[in-house]
């Protein structure tokens, strides 16, 4: 039996405790040839808050280059209606648009360990084959969506 490791926070869980963190970790890792803009290395920042009511009310996404942050996207959340996230400084993902709105319409599946009025980060650097895998293997589980 071989044991492979991983990065803590890109194991694959059951989707009823899959935390909030790692589906949006899984949304960018999927879609980062869009956000990295074909660099080699890069960071990628998700902000988000959480609301009164322990729902997401905010999401953005911002790319480092070199020491400075780009606004890669802002989507306030609005559970009866949204347009989306919206791209900004020249970035755009269709797909990552559809996940990450998959994922706020269905946020109920997630769990997160944020109070109410909270605010949540998360970096992702360069992935892996690995984390690509696992990423694709999460976000497949979480909306079961036969591979």
């Amino acid at each position: 039996m071989e044991k492979r490791m991983m990065k803590a926070d890109l194991a694959p869980k059951p989707c009823a405790s899959l935390p909030l963190n790692q589906i949006l970790g899984s949304a960018v890792v999927l879609n980062w040839d869009a956000l990295a803009a074909g660099a080699n290395s890069g960071l990628i920042r998700i902000e988000y808050h959480i609301g009164a009511d322990g729902a997401l009310e905010s999401l953005k996404l911002w790319a480092r280059a070199r020491e400075y942050w780009s606004l890669i996207c802002d989507y306030p959340v609005h559970l009866g209606w949204s347009d989306g996230p919206r791209f900004q400084n020249g970035y755009h993902s269709r797909r990552l648009g559809r996940l990450l709105q998959s994922i706020v319409m269905n946020q109920n599946m997630f769990t997160h360990e944020c109070g109410a009025n909270s605010n949540g980060a998360l970096d992702i650097g360069t992935p892996t084959m690995e984390d690509t895998a696992s990423a694709t293997e999460r976000v497949n589980e979480a909306f079961h969506v036969q591979p």
